[in-house]
């Protein structure tokens, strides 16, 4: 593609113009690790350890989720994919259809954290040996199977270490816009409730909260399970306390338990294994379609040759140990590598109890995802599998177990547990 001419050129405001607008300011601070957020995979940039263009990518996402999902005054696009693409590229910038590109008519700053190496800690401080609290091992798999986390350990960067300015400001284009106003303040407010920044920010890693808001006091209050509902989103909350590390603890060994746990995810395992077969149907399904199996793991699962754990994001990679067991594979959309996870998993904020202490709950929220039913996998051939069919929950335990609809419906219910 060759390169734009002048005046094809995305129109960028001049520094004094800039200087001239007024800045909103939003008092920002990690309550969980960050991992990586840097230029460098995997990397906290000491100098810049919190970048703009990454919070404005994870605004730009929670404004399409809303745009597509929500329907009021504010939000009254009616599902209209053209119209929602248009007047995305018209407030954050881009190029759409029918002009050369837009600028962003939202402008972020970021007030620096004073970061150093001490203030980083490797990864392994955060896993833990014992079956019963793995703590983020779940998480941090990237890490672990890292080929230079010998010579190069990853390291996190303490949420305790980060407090940060983020401050915002809208063009004169938006002066007396008033429900574009309110687009971009009920975007921080989820980005708020829900966000971050880093890698991992799904699965909890670098969750921030917004403490202060002066200007607009609304972005520090916690979302309410109505709001969450209008947004065609489901939430579910377990726990209290006023460590919001633990209630990540507790959240992402829920989501393992459910996949994996004894009597949840697999059959009770004969000593001295602690768990057996799987109840998810994966297993066999790759069992029946490579042709091959142990003497003592024939494929019986009833749900047939479907992928369900793939609700949970993409790609899965699957390894088995055993002799005549199936070659690794990897699980991914037919028409990419990667799916995103509809589920987020982090520290909920409750606000503030009697004793004026910041109060958290382990929160699971799940985004829309009925594309997902409809996917089809690959395992790297030609053939493609369904991820679901509409007759597969009865068949499949976790799910069963908790009067599930779905792999995501039955966690949300096993989370509240």
């Amino acid at each position: 593609m060759g390169l734009r001419s002048p005046s094809e050129a995305i129109q960028l405001p001049i520094l004094e113009e800039l200087n001239a607008l007024k800045w909103h300011t939003l008092e920002c601070e990690l309550v969980t690790p960050m991992y990586g957020g840097g230029v460098d995979a995997a990397t906290v940039d000491l100098k810049m350890p919190i970048r703009v263009s990454a919070i404005k990518g994870q605004l730009r996402f929670w404004w399409r989720l809303l745009a597509k999902n929500k329907k009021d005054d504010t939000w009254d696009f009616n599902g209209n994919l053209k119209n929602i693409r248009d007047a995305e590229f018209a407030l954050w910038g881009g190029q759409g259809d029918d002009d050369g590109g837009r600028a962003s008519q939202v402008f972020l700053k970021v007030t620096q954290p004073k970061v150093t190496h001490h203030d980083l800690v490797e990864y392994t401080e955060y896993l833990d040996a014992s079956p019963s609290n793995k703590k983020l091992s779940y998480v941090l798999f990237p890490a672990s199977n890292a080929e230079d986390k010998v010579s190069n350990p990853h390291k996190l960067l303490n949420a305790e270490k980060a407090k940060f300015k983020l401050s915002f400001s809208l063009s004169n284009t938006l002066k007396n816009q008033e429900k574009m106003t309110q687009q971009i303040v009920e975007t921080l407010r989820w980005w708020a409730n829900f966000g971050g920044i880093g890698a991992r920010t799904r699965k909890g890693l670098g969750a921030i909260h917004i403490s202060e808001s002066w200007d607009y006091p609304m972005i520090c209050q916690p979302l309410t399970e109505s709001e969450i509902t209008a947004a065609n989103c489901a939430m579910s909350l377990k726990g209290k306390s006023a460590n919001a590390l633990a209630q990540l603890y507790s959240g992402i060994q829920k989501l393992s338990d459910f996949r994996q746990k004894a009597e949840v995810g697999r059959n009770k395992g004969q000593a001295p294994k602690p768990a057996g077969r799987s109840r998810w149907p994966e297993p066999d399904a790759l069992r029946r379609i490579q042709k091959t199996h142990h003497e003592n793991h024939a494929p019986e699962h009833q749900a047939g040759n479907v992928f369900p754990r793939a609700f949970f994001g993409l790609p899965i990679i699957f390894h088995f140990v055993g002799r005549g067991e199936p070659r690794d594979s990897q699980l991914a959309p037919i028409d990419g590598d990667r799916l995103a996870s509809p589920l987020f998993i982090r520290p909920f904020y409750l606000g503030k109890n009697g004793k004026g202490e910041k109060e958290w709950a382990s929160c699971a929220l799940v985004t829309p995802y009925e594309h997902i039913k409809n996917m089809n996998v690959s395992l790297g051939r030609n053939e493609t599998y369904p991820v679901w069919k509409s007759d597969t929950a009865q068949h499949i335990r976790p799910i069963q177990d908790q009067q599930g609809t779905d792999p995501l419906d039955a966690f949300l219910k096993y989370f509240a547990k």
